[in-house]
């Protein structure tokens, strides 16, 4: 199973900095195949050194992916995939173990951010959307409010969760979704790294289908944006950069940033 990947980041029309920051990476294990990883992160425009935040984030990932990753798939204690394949059993596993390898660096990097704000009398923070696949299966993690979508020519779902006001709001029944996008706390995030005292990602796991594609976006590309134009345009070649120039062109003024990744 192989992957196409493309990915965009604009600093958007009213910013002067891009505080977005993305990550894909590929590797090949045996027993596994093709790995593939998708991190996007936001900085917090509202906060000061967004932008420091995000990045931080990315290369923790980054070293994640280059030094850890290949100790886990090292682990003689995952169930021992059969014929040289990975089973669901034992990707499933994989997939769990980095689960909790992941909210560690969330916790990791709270930590880290926080205290370099309290030295330099700042406050920073980023959200991050991230996917790994592994084999047949795929596990996504976010924090606030970048979002992971899955999607083929037919449907198209959310695979994160909002940690944002408004979708509390929404999920309480005070606020619909068209009220959401244009009330003046939709930016407003219950949690992001860095930022926050603690902080819990929201996990999704699910099986890989033929001609699936997977989104990563910031708040700037998404809110802007219908189903039906994602699923039609982001496969495109540069449709990413398709889909950042329409919500710009669209009055978005916030960095506007995602990345594809297509089975």
């Amino acid at each position: 199973m192989g992957f196409k990947v493309d990915a965009y980041s604009d600093m958007g029309t009213k910013k002067n900095v891009n505080q977005d920051a993305l990550l894909i990476k590929q590797a090949k294990a045996a027993g596994y195949g093709n790995i593939c990883m998708g991190i996007l992160c936001d900085g917090m425009g509202g906060l000061s050194c967004g932008e420091v935040a995000s990045s931080a984030f990315v290369n923790r990932m980054d070293t994640w992916f280059k030094t850890e990753l290949p100790q886990i798939l090292l682990d003689k204690n995952i169930t021992e995939p059969l014929e040289g394949t990975a089973d669901a059993s034992s990707t499933s596993q994989l997939l769990r173990i980095i689960a909790g390898q992941w909210k560690r660096v969330v916790t990791e990097m709270n930590d880290k951010l926080k205290a370099y704000g309290n030295e330099n009398g700042i406050r920073l923070g980023t959200t991050v959307v991230a996917i790994i696949i592994v084999g047949e299966e795929y596990l996504t993690m976010n924090v606030g409010d970048s979002r992971a979508y899955r999607f083929n020519k037919k449907q198209l779902a959310q695979v994160s969760h909002d940690h944002s006001y408004v979708q509390q709001q929404m999920e309480l029944g005070r606020m619909t979704a068209e009220e959401a996008l244009v009330s003046d706390k939709k930016s407003m995030l219950l949690q992001c790294i860095g930022a926050s005292e603690r902080v819990t990602p929201d996990f999704f796991t699910g099986k890989i289908e033929r001609n699936m594609n997977f989104l990563l976006c910031s708040d700037g590309l998404w809110r802007k944006l219908e189903d039906k134009e994602i699923m039609g345009i982001a496969p495109q070649r540069n449709g990413i950069k398709k889909l950042a120039e329409m919500v710009m062109n669209r009055g978005e003024s916030d960095n506007v940033s995602g990345l594809i990744i297509s089975i």
